[in-house]
């Protein structure tokens, strides 16, 4: 969680609330990272598969993104920023 909240420039905490001033802020910024790591994962599955299709070993699995672990939470705050409400966590 602490890598998700990094990506959005906030620090970790568990228990909080981002206003719904704040929502397009760090819903935008968690995009972007998002975004930027989804293209890291491509690139690593691209040379993952070439591995295997050259006869290479490839046993390890591939980690899990923060595009996968942020999803839920830039879906969260997306409806968020539509519907102008804010987010709590850990209450």
């Amino acid at each position: 969680m602490k890598m998700v909240f990094a990506a959005m420039e906030v620090e970790f905490a568990p228990k909080g609330i981002f206003t719904e001033e704040r929502v397009p802020l760090v819903r935008e910024k968690l995009a972007q990272a998002v975004a930027r790591s989804r293209q890291q994962d491509q690139a690593r599955l691209n040379q993952h598969e070439e591995a295997a299709r050259a006869g290479e070993a490839v046993g390890q699995e591939l980690p899990v993104g923060l595009s996968q672990r942020a999803f839920p939470l830039l879906e969260m705050l997306t409806e968020a920023e539509k519907k102008k409400v804010s987010v709590v966590w850990g209450v």
